[in-house]
């Protein structure tokens, strides 16, 4: 027998792992709201056993940082109330990046004011003995940070493991205080980095035509972030050349356009070009058909075309697939004329990612509102960029999505609409099948994951 109590805790857990699935494509839903909050904390107190599973599934995706953060906050403070043991191992086992101590510090200050209780204490001190390192320190410690390492060390207390880790406590504290010049001969890293500054502005671009200077910013952790800011925002050819055996797959695939206007040498190019068409690479990666496309966007026609052409081919393998019967509406209508992101319309966004969808459904019909309505025809597993091709270039006319979603709903296990922001509510309105509906209107790559765990969080088909 299913009691009252039981069906209410299911509904809050549908609920919450709902804002959090959303939150995966909505940058927008990624600050814990107050209703957000409140599922916390009710599950917090009936079955945290749950709520620490989704804990442990939210860690693997990093746009939840956040929720996930004030969700292990509000899971600590009902467990002081209730005196259950294992409080301080919970919050060192969930803190995953070293800026995050201080990032979940600072939340608790806020919210449940200065005494910090012992075990939320302790926990927190053990992540940062786990956490902080020389790079940690040159990564994370940043002024615009909620609280420096300098800050947590004060606050918490925790024990250095050995005389290293003792020697980046000792400097976290002392630049905390604006030395920054003492650094303990330990810290080649920081020290590397150090001498780096201490070059005349002008003489910076130099050392980086010199053989070896990619060894010498690595050696100082210099990211091509860190790189321009270094070179006064001005990057150059050798610049990038010397930074790019450091940068990620993602990196790489957003900076071509900076690459060829700065004057990457061809030998270089030709390198990342390879890797950028290697499968295994974009396999690794992770990387979109949404964003591989928008790089192929921003470099048209270039030394670049054939690698991320083959990439795309490779990039849909990186999204879920989605069984049973698919209902795509893409709207490229007027509305959709106007600016997205990175150089592409909201038409643009909306068809690849309607169309990389359709490729990796199990059955998918394709319905494109244009002048005129038509229907794309999609096979599973065909080449994305062959299916592009059949939808042209064209943007324009005034069809509604709802009557287009009444006309062609038989059905569906699932409705997708890619539309415009005022076109959503009378599309969500017309959608009145008993499959899954996703009205989709500031379309992100990370649409590709949350539209597999909205459908898990509705029938309480948990993801861990």
């Amino acid at each position: 027998m299913t009691t009252r109590a039981s069906t209410s805790v299911e509904t809050i857990k549908k609920e919450i792992l709902l804002l959090a699935a959303r939150a995966l494509g909505d940058a927008h839903a990624r600050v814990p709201s107050g209703r957000y909050m409140a599922l916390a904390t009710r599950l917090a107190r009936t079955d945290e056993g749950w709520l620490i599973r989704m804990l442990g599934w939210m860690g693997r995706h990093a746009p939840l940082r956040n929720l996930r953060l004030a969700t292990l906050a509000e899971l600590a403070q009902a467990r002081l109330e209730t005196g259950s043991a294992g409080t301080r191992q919970l919050i060192d086992q969930c803190l995953h990046r070293a800026d995050e101590p201080g990032e979940l510090l600072a939340y608790w200050l806020q919210w449940y004011g200065r005494s910090l209780p012992q075990p939320v204490k302790r926990g927190i001190a053990d992540a940062a003995a786990r956490l902080y390192d020389e790079l940690a320190l040159a990564t994370y410690d940043s002024p615009g940070a909620p609280l420096r390492f300098a800050d947590v060390l004060s606050l918490t207390h925790p024990v250095p493991q050995g005389t290293r880790q003792a020697a980046v406590f000792r400097y976290a504290v002392a630049r905390r205080r604006g030395d920054l010049d003492d650094i303990p001969a330990s810290l080649s890293l920081l020290r590397a980095r150090r001498a780096l500054y201490q070059l005349p502005p002008a003489r910076r671009p130099v050392l980086l035509e010199r053989s070896g200077a990619a060894r010498t910013l690595a050696e100082a952790a210099m990211t091509g972030a860190t790189v321009r800011r270094w070179l006064l925002g001005t990057m150059t050819g050798p610049a990038w050349a010397a930074v790019v055996p450091s940068m990620s797959y993602r990196d790489r695939l957003t900076h071509l356009a900076a690459f060829d206007r700065d004057g990457m040498p061809d030998e270089i190019a030709h390198q990342v070009a390879e890797e950028l068409a290697e499968p295994a690479s974009v396999l690794r990666s992770g990387v979109t058909p949404l964003e591989v496309f928008t790089a192929l966007r921003s470099v048209p026609g270039s030394r670049w075309s054939r690698a991320l052409r083959l990439a795309m081919e490779v990039s849909p393998a990186n999204i879920p697939v989605l069984p049973g019967r698919t209902l795509v509406v893409i709207d490229r209508g007027d509305l959709m004329a106007g600016p997205a992101s990175a150089g592409l319309t909201r038409a643009d966004t909306a068809t690849v990612f309607g169309a990389a969808l359709a490729c990796r459904a199990s059955h998918a019909q394709v319905v494109v509102l244009g002048t005129p309505v038509v229907t794309v025809t999609v096979r599973p597993g065909e080449p994305l960029l062959d299916v592009l091709d059949r939808f042209g270039e064209g943007v324009g006319g005034s069809a509604s999505p709802a009557q287009v979603i009444r006309a062609h709903v038989t059905g569906q296990d699932r409705v997708v609409v890619l539309t415009h922001p005022d076109q959503a509510a009378e599309a969500a309105q017309a959608i009145t099948g008993p499959g899954q509906e996703h009205v989709i209107t500031d379309v992100t790559s990370g649409w590709f994951t949350a539209i597999p765990h909205v459908e898990m969080a509705c029938t309480a088909d948990w993801p861990f």
